[in-house]
């Protein structure tokens, strides 16, 4: 594996530790149940994480599928996006299950619709890039 792999590698491993570390945070909140406002504060903090592990994780998968050829990194990306956005609409209805905060009856379905959103869009910028890669790596498309 080469230099430029390897850091490469190491990028994504940052991001998905990124969204790992926020993840326990909110957990850690959730388990000590400090106060409203500490808890929406780790949600928020780890919907902004999901996004910022994002852009690390389809960086290095540019970086890999450019240079190698190799999807490895994007399936990992949707994998772990979905994954992360499901925990996060879990998160946010158990919330309002311990009576944190009131979302009422038709929120607890748009706590839904924002998971499912938040995951097409992601999933969808992902396919954007990852189609633009395969795009631009092939010559037939420069005649």
């Amino acid at each position: 594996m080469s230099y430029k792999n390897v850091i490469s590698w190491g990028i994504a491993v940052l991001g998905f530790s990124l969204i790992v570390f926020f993840f326990f945070k909110v957990e850690q909140a959730f388990s000590d149940t400090k106060t409203v406002d500490d808890v929406q504060q780790a949600i928020e903090n780890f919907q902004i994480s999901i996004w910022c592990g994002w852009v690390l994780l389809t960086g290095s998968a540019i970086y890999l599928r450019w240079k190698n050829g190799k999807h490895t990194l994007f399936i990992m990306v949707y994998l772990i996006a979905i994954t992360a956005f499901v925990i996060l609409g879990l998160y946010v209805n158990q919330g309002a299950e311990l009576e944190l905060w009131s979302l009422g009856s038709s929120f607890r379905e748009n706590v839904t619709f924002m998971v499912i959103i938040n995951i097409l869009l992601i999933c969808g910028m992902t396919a954007l890039i990852q189609g633009a890669i395969w795009w631009f790596s092939k010559k037939w498309h420069r005649s």
